[in-house]
């Protein structure tokens, strides 16, 4: 009996030692490759090689939910769906910031406000306009919380004059405590405004940290599908003309539900599990995508992929070392060893940073 009571008292006084780190999540219901980000963060900071450190995992839907519901209920009727896709593909980087000018930046209970944490980490395409137009005000009541915020892997979104003056702005009133950028951009631009600053490559590189099985399926050898954008169709037509091999078509922007069953009965891969999509790119034989996060995960679990692409993302392959043009003209794959290189002096310095 004194024994248990010892050993209760003794798992408090673990507990409490514990470095808390809040991973503050993506919704990722609107973009799979968020949940892939957060998976591939969540693996660096378990296999670091910090011992006391507990990672707490924390959504950032409520504030999504509170700011952006109205305008994604609009924007999904659709009509306007339609109308905006093809809109923001034109005219993205004059009108994506200029959207969320209607948007109010809301103080609302969740998780991730409420956890007392010694550090939040916060990943991926988050050094931009809407980011801080939605969460800003979390941000600063961390701070004055005393939780360090961690900006990692992090980018902008287009990086005009407009978006770069906003998170300047803002990171100069929350005063991260560190920033690793996952193109050179963004390291240009903000590696001033935190004490500790590393151009890394981005979190979904180390999607092969985790474990996604090896398993033979009833279509292999397949090839992947992934176009999100309107005008990769004849792309993707074309490619199909030529294709000798199954085919799997996935998709990364399935919601609402009404768009997911549309997409299941015409057998194109959704999902709201993030594992299946893993599963899929891990045993795939070539993806051919216009997104980034379908082909980076092809590529770390050491498959080919071929990007069609002039998103502003497509940087993020050069911290990687990987030749974007290559990776657009035919289905390549990449050297695995140089990769797990950049991987630990990543893994290295976030263990640095944890534990000065």
């Amino acid at each position: 009996m004194i024994y248990i009571i010892l050993l209760h008292y003794w798992n408090l006084f673990i507990q409490f030692d514990f470095m808390k780190i809040g991973l503050f999540t993506s919704v990722f219901f609107n973009n799979i490759g968020n949940a892939f980000i957060d998976l591939g963060c969540e693996a660096q900071l378990k296999v670091c090689g910090i011992r006391d450190l507990e990672i707490i995992k924390l959504s950032q839907c409520a504030n999504f939910a509170a700011s952006m519901g109205k305008a994604f209920f609009i924007k999904e009727m659709p009509g306007v769906n339609w109308f905006w896709t093809r809109l923001m593909q034109k005219y993205a980087k004059r009108l994506h910031d200029q959207s969320y000018d209607v948007v109010s930046t809301l103080d609302v209970l969740s998780p991730a406000k409420i956890a007392k944490l010694d550090f939040l980490i916060i990943p991926g395409c988050v050094l931009t306009t809407p980011f801080f137009v939605i969460y800003g005000k979390l941000l600063q009541e961390k701070v004055k919380q005393g939780c360090k915020l961690i900006f990692w892997a992090a980018s902008g979104n287009h990086y005009t004059e407009n978006e770069v003056r906003v998170v300047s702005k803002w990171l100069q009133e929350i005063k991260p405590y560190a920033i690793c950028t996952r193109d050179s951009k963004a390291f240009e631009f903000y590696n001033k405004y935190a004490t500790h600053v590393y151009n890394g490559i981005d979190n979904v590189f180390f999607i092969n940290r985790i474990d996604v099985p090896k398993v033979e399926t009833t279509l292999t050898p397949y090839n992947v599908y992934n176009f999100d954008e309107p005008k990769h169709l004849a792309i993707r037509k074309c490619l199909e003309e030529k294709e000798t091999l199954n085919i799997i078509y996935t998709d990364h922007k399935p919601y609402p539900y009404s768009k997911v069953s549309r997409l299941s009965k015409k057998n194109i891969m959704c999902s709201d599990f993030p594992l299946d999509y893993l599963f899929i790119y891990k045993n795939v034989n070539v993806t051919y995508s216009d997104r980034v996060h379908a082909c980076i995960p092809t590529l770390c679990f050491g498959n080919k992929a071929q990007l069609f692409s002039d998103s502003p993302r497509i940087a993020l392959f050069e911290n990687a070392s990987i030749d974007v043009n290559k990776l657009k003209q035919a289905p390549m794959s990449i050297d695995l060893e140089h990769l797990a290189d950049l991987q630990n002096k990543q893994i290295a310095f976030i263990k640095e940073i944890l534990t000065k």
